[in-house]
């Protein structure tokens, strides 16, 4: 499998995971806080949506061409990292949830739309993904490579900490894993 075609593998699994964590809730059960505090599931989707739009925005704009490729040993453990919650990790400001969407359905809706323009990008990007750098707000520089394996973990992530805050129901979308995703030591059993 093409590098690509597992980056498109990665974000339609990440896109799949959210939507089914707010599968059959209505607009109260979503727009409810959980018990144990943090974010409503409306809460975490606007979250998702913004975070999607603003990381287009830099991969469309700030890639730099790197003299040498970096290493690929942390593209697993980065994609594996984010879409646990291991570690909880605070928003930048610009990326907290702000009541931006009335509902549920406008703030996917949102997501959607920005995750399609995400794929378009990708489609068109001529150059080798391993071969740019853009600047993460929390991971510092990552390859293009990289960068987008975050956003195709970020969902998952998501999803997870709307599904902490449901009555247990049906399991989520499959994850698809790298291949050297159980090199991280933290990782093994």
């Amino acid at each position: 499998m093409s590098d690509r075609d597992r980056l498109l593998e990665c974000l339609e699994a990440g896109r799949l995971e959210l939507l089914s964590a707010i599968d059959g809730l209505s607009e109260d059960e979503a727009a409810a806080k959980p018990a144990n505090g943090g974010w409503s599931a409306l809460e975490n989707v606007e979250h998702v949506a913004i975070t999607e739009k603003l990381m287009l925005r830099r991969l469309a704009m700030q890639p730099v061409a790197l003299v040498q490729e970096m290493s690929r040993d942390r593209e697993a453990v980065l994609y594996s990292r984010i879409a646990t919650r291991g570690r909880k990790v605070d928003a930048p400001e610009s990326a907290q949830p702000k009541g931006r969407y009335a509902t549920l359905g406008d703030a996917a809706g949102a997501f959607l739309h920005t995750r399609e323009r995400t794929l378009q990008w990708l489609e068109k990007c001529q150059f080798d993904l391993r071969s740019h750098a853009v600047e993460h707000p929390a991971v510092g520089p990552a390859t293009v490579y990289e960068f987008l394996l975050i956003m195709a973990a970020h969902p998952a992530r998501h999803a997870r900490q709307i599904r902490e805050g449901r009555v247990p129901g049906p399991t989520s979308a499959a994850r698809p894993s790298l291949p050297d995703e159980t090199t991280d030591p933290e990782n093994r059993s």
